[in-house]
């Protein structure tokens, strides 16, 4: 199986050192500082089962490596568009599109039961280019658990977690699905399988649409989020909002809000992905964590009026930065 593992950052870093530790064949694109690294060193990967080093066949050039079996994207959900035409010649009629991403992934609503207000949405993928560019038909879905990041180029750190949820759209058991599921196992990573993709989604979103935007509003730490009730009393809001409109869509996950705030309060000091990129100077994924679940309600006519608001003033807060522009197509 022809892999390659496009944005090899925190996520797709992790995954591509261990699957190139185990002796599969991956090819990997990245740019930079980060890109010139791994071309002279090797990439670097700092794991709980100690350090090591992988030469690793990266390149910006995706011509080079040609159509591949399994695209793995590791791309913010933002900066994909942008990407599309780089990753034209990775793609074949039999190819796979896998995108690890935080919140409403472009392939929404493909494979969901019943006619949709929409085939995209517009601020995930604005113009529903990704969609046209890839077909809905090679989409595969995946949610990941894992804390890892990037301490500097040529290097990722892989902190804690470490669990790929990975299911059809339409849910189906898939013999390609099990074929991934096997290939990407030989990570030492934790590949689980799903019929209901769209719950996992959704079980992640909790933490996304309240933890990130409130973090960077406040520029504070988990733990500190907390120490004002009203907050709590805010994410808590937030969150049934979101429970209504996945509902709305066929969720049938359930969530249990104050146990929910009680695991992003004991994170303590750790901070939110989204506060670590405002910090950084980057731009913020505020479009696919909270203006799609926004988007997602008025498609079906639920009012969301504090989602609306978090999402307004995070997306202000980054304008002002200098760290977000509107959806593009």
């Amino acid at each position: 199986m022809k892999i390659c593992v496009f944005g090899a950052g925190a996520v797709g870093g992790i995954l591509a050192g261990r699957l190139l530790k185990s002796g599969t064949n991956i090819s990997i694109i990245a740019r930079g500082a980060h890109l010139a690294a791994i071309q002279e060193k090797g990439l670097t990967v700092r794991d709980r089962d100690g350090d090591w080093v992988v030469p690793a066949t990266a390149t910006d050039d995706t011509s080079s490596i040609g159509v591949q079996d399994l695209l793995i994207i590791g791309l913010k959900a933002h900066t994909v568009t942008a990407a599309l035409n780089q990753m034209k010649p990775l793609i074949g009629p039999k190819t796979t599109v896998m995108h690890i991403v935080n919140g409403i992934p472009w392939w929404f609503f493909h494979g969901l039961d019943g006619k949709q207000p929409a085939n995209h949405l517009e601020c995930v993928d604005p113009g529903g280019r990704i969609l046209t560019s890839f077909g809905p038909e090679k989409a595969l879905g995946c949610v990941v658990h894992i804390a890892s990041n990037v301490p500097e180029p040529g290097i990722v750190e892989h902190n804690a977690g470490g669990t790929f949820f990975i299911g059809e759209p339409d849910n189906s058991e898939s013999e390609r699905l099990s074929i991934i599921v096997d290939a990407l196992g030989e990570s030492g990573l934790r590949m689980r399988p799903t019929n209901d993709i769209r719950s996992e989604v959704w079980g992640k979103l909790w933490a996304n649409i309240t933890g990130n935007p409130v973090s960077v509003l406040l520029e504070a730490r988990f733990g500190d989020m907390f120490g004002e009730p009203a907050v709590r009393d805010l994410m808590r809001n937030i969150i049934k909002e979101a429970a209504s409109v996945a509902r709305a869509y066929g969720s049938k996950a359930d969530v249990d809000i104050e146990t929910r705030l009680d695991g992003l309060a004991s994170l303590g000091k750790a901070k939110t992905s989204t506060l670590q990129d405002f910090e950084a100077g980057k731009s913020l994924e505020v479009d696919a964590l909270v203006g799609s679940v926004s988007e997602l309600a008025r498609l079906a006519d639920i009012e969301t009026p504090i989602i609306d608001l978090v999402y307004a003033l995070t997306r202000q807060k980054a304008k002002v930065a200098g760290l977000y522009s509107p959806p593009s197509s």
